[in-house]
């Protein structure tokens, strides 16, 4: 449990501070209807004030149109301006809509098939990208998908300097310690990210405080890139979100896997893959390689 009382203006200062500080006129947060950038918006207003805020939704045609809906009724309870960039002409100029399973031309064709598709086979796909590796049908099928983060963040940027903005991330401690997002997409780059301390559990609480629509605290950790990934802790690592985030606070704290395991009653061998995955993922978490990391 996190002190909620505590932790709320303690970010919200944060906030301030960092628009102050870089010389912003005010905030811009790319929102999706999900846990993350509802929590992130809602501090943001609480922080700057909801003139000062405004609400970045990026669609795509092959996108989940749940997150328009989301996005839409998270904005109108704040009373937040938005503006809608549909970035579907960007994706198909680029080729991302190229991939096979983009030509089909049916997503609810495509959200079947992937549903239907064993977590250990998902597993693979994710981790061909992690570790470099993987055919050329999944070498393609990644690069797709993470276009759409990167094209997001692209347009965030350039709607945020024009306007001269601070560009607000939501980004959290549980999907960043596994990999589970886009290195140089929307959800790992921002100038500001305050919510990257936090597991996604402790988030759910902030969420509850802060009073985010009980529907969109309830959605499932969709991101939005590939249909049939409706809960992508679940879909891809076999495991849920709260489970995840105790296993990894008993990581953080130097406790053995053994002990973890045992506490948590899951599988020595999960726990396990776990840990290889926090270690497989480092190179994530680090922005660019160079001599001076040898230093």
């Amino acid at each position: 449990m996190i002190d909620c009382e505590a932790q709320c203006p303690r970010i919200e200062l944060f906030l301030r501070e960092k628009m102050i500080e870089l010389r912003r006129v005010g905030i811009v947060v790319a929102i999706s209807g999900g846990l993350d950038s509802s929590a992130v918006v809602t501090l943001c207003v609480r922080a700057v004030g909801k003139e000062k805020v405004s609400g970045l939704m990026l669609p795509e045609k092959r996108g989940n149109p749940d997150a328009f809906v989301f996005a839409k009724k998270l904005a109108s309870s704040l009373g937040i301006g938005t503006t809608i960039i549909d970035i579907s002409k960007i994706l198909g100029a680029l080729g991302t809509y190229d991939f096979i399973a983009d030509r089909v031309g049916l997503p609810a064709v495509v959200k079947k098939v992937v549903k239907e598709i064993p977590v250990e086979r998902k597993k693979v796909f994710f981790l061909a990208g992690i570790q470099g590796t993987g055919n050329a049908i999944v070498r393609q099928a990644l690069a797709s998908m993470y276009s759409k983060q990167r094209i997001r963040l692209v347009v965030t940027y350039k709607y945020a300097e024009e306007r001269n903005l601070l560009v607000v991330g939501c980004a959290h401690k549980s999907e960043d310690l596994v990999g589970l997002f886009c290195k140089y997409g929307v959800d790992d780059n921002a100038d500001v990210m305050p919510l990257k301390h936090l597991y996604r559990s402790e988030i759910l609480q902030l969420a509850h405080y802060l009073g985010v629509p009980i529907d969109i605290i309830e959605r499932t950790p969709n991101p939005d890139m590939l249909p049939g990934i409706e809960d992508k802790y679940w879909d891809v690592l076999g495991i849920r979100s709260e489970t995840l985030d105790l296993l990894l606070y008993g990581l953080e704290q130097g406790m053995q896997c053994e002990e973890i395991a045992d506490q948590m009653q899951l599988e020595l061998a999960k726990v396990q893959e776990i840990q290889a995955l926090v270690r497989s993922t480092a190179h994530m978490r680090h922005q660019a390689f160079s001599f001076l990391d040898e230093k």
